[in-house]
């Protein structure tokens, strides 16, 4: 009898979590704000040097080809770039590979020796920012930049940052993200995960009064960057973020303009990649969070946001253990009530499917170019699939807080496939280029061959 209570009360727990999650992806469909507005229509700032940091480790097979893509793609600004490409002690041949630029005015390659290699992208990027500092004149009206080695940006990516910069007084400006091989259910989740809850949340945060950096594509002024610098926490973006609000800096996202980035294509680099995200928000919660908490530089609304996406982790520890629990409560009234049992496990499912295709169809809504080039079925694999992506993911929490009460705090970089030198069959996501008006960089888009082997 005890037994069964103690089921019970894990069962109505796993209600409560879902109804929460529920509840604030419901928030995320209908509260996010129109971001068109967010951006003046006329030029209100000068943008006078553009640095673009790339922090490279044993990046032989990409660090070549991302540095031409680069090249070929701030031609067209009509603003100075310096291409800082850090190389972080590698030991694969990505050295060697670099000194093909050693000659070019464009591009610094900046080489990190040991003791001090292999400390941290924080420590990288420090590294280059220093640099940076030494060679800029003008703080407030240069622009630095943070792209992965194995980005494929475009000059019109790069146009649609410039182009935010000089039409707003955003301190820190993100790009979307899009995954750019979509070959798999773990790669097109993924691409869910950042195309659709990441954009919708991002977009109602510039309207709580600050977008954070999440991901690759970050851009940044100069000021912001020399007075916050990164701490090396195991979620850099996020901690930088943090920093930024509690000294007065403001970010805002580009909602229609994504950065395509590499997917990871196997299960375990997968959990581990996030393992490291998770542990980085655990930290940056016992860190920051009574700052965040208390700051008076943070509107409510966007304090509640952070909080509960550094607490989200911990929730997630407990519904999955009551899930668990709950599945054997059912399983227990499926072999006593079969038909009500049925019924409400398909009700339960069948909500949280409408959820995620009403979570796609509002990012879909906005303009993302990405939602829109992807077929009917992977719109429904994903719509579906999103519950058993988050089975999947189930683990990551559990490993990260065991992380982080063991304080195993070393940092190690996504890795990716490298079985096979990657060939995109989709072109980079094509964003418009400005034209009169800063709003025609926001018109919706059309991605091609996005095709799912």
């Amino acid at each position: 009898m005890h037994f069964l209570t103690l089921m019970w009360v894990f069962l109505f727990i796993s209600l409560f979590c879902t109804g929460g999650f529920s509840i604030l992806n419901l928030f995320n469909i209908f509260c996010y704000k129109d971001i068109h507005r967010r951006f003046s229509e006329h030029k209100i700032r000068q943008i006078t040097h553009l640095y673009i940091m790339v922090p490279a480790l044993n990046e032989v097979n990409e660090i070549v080809g991302t540095v031409n893509r680069l090249l070929t793609a701030i031609k067209p600004l009509p603003v100075t770039t310096t291409l800082v490409i850090i190389d972080d002690g590698s030991n694969d041949g990505t050295h060697e590979k670099l000194l093909a630029f050693e000659d070019n005015p464009s591009v610094h390659v900046l080489t990190r020796k040991f003791p001090n290699a292999q400390k941290g992208k924080g420590e990288a990027l420090n590294d280059g920012l220093a640099w940076i500092v030494k060679h800029a004149v003008d703080f407030k009206n240069v622009v630095v930049g943070v792209i992965d080695s194995d980005s494929q940006p475009n000059a019109q990516i790069l146009m649609d940052v410039y182009n935010g910069f000089t039409h707003s007084k955003y301190d820190l400006l993100q790009t979307g993200i899009a995954i750019n091989n979509i070959h798999n259910f773990l790669t097109l989740m993924q691409e869910f995960e950042f195309g659709v809850p990441n954009l919708l949340q991002q977009v109602i945060r510039m309207g709580w009064g600050s977008a954070i950096a999440s991901g690759n594509g970050q851009f940044m002024t100069l000021e912001m960057a020399n007075t916050i610098r990164w701490n090396n926490s195991l979620l850099d973006d996020l901690e930088f973020s943090i920093n930024g609000l509690l000294h007065g800096f403001v970010g805002g996202f580009l909602a229609n303009t994504f950065m395509p980035q590499e997917g990871v294509l196997k299960y375990r680099p997968l959990v581990k990649q996030r393992v490291r995200w998770c542990h980085g928000g655990m930290q940056c919660l016992f860190r920051y969070g009574k700052q965040v908490f208390w700051s008076k530089q943070i509107s409510p609304q966007l304090k509640t946001d952070l909080l509960v996406f550094m607490i989200l982790p911990f929730f997630s520890i407990l519904f999955t253990i009551s899930s668990f629990m709950a599945t054997i409560v059912l399983v227990v009234h499926l072999v006593m009530w079969p038909q009500g049992t049925i019924i409400a496990a398909f009700t339960v499912i069948s909500i949280g499917t409408v959820i995620t295709a009403l979570m796609i169809f509002a990012a879909d809504h906005l303009g993302n170019a990405q939602i829109k080039a992807l077929s009917i079925k992977q719109v429904l694999m994903m719509a579906i699939g999103n519950l058993i992506y988050s089975w999947l993911m189930a683990p990551v929490a559990f490993i990260a807080l065991f992380r982080l009460v063991t304080r195993k705090n070393d940092w190690s970089k996504t890795a990716h496939d490298q079985s096979t030198v990657y060939t995109s069959r989709r072109k980079p996501a094509q964003t418009a280029i400005y034209e009169s008006s800063y709003q025609h960089a926001y018109q919706p888009r059309t991605a091609k061959d996005r095709v799912m082997k």
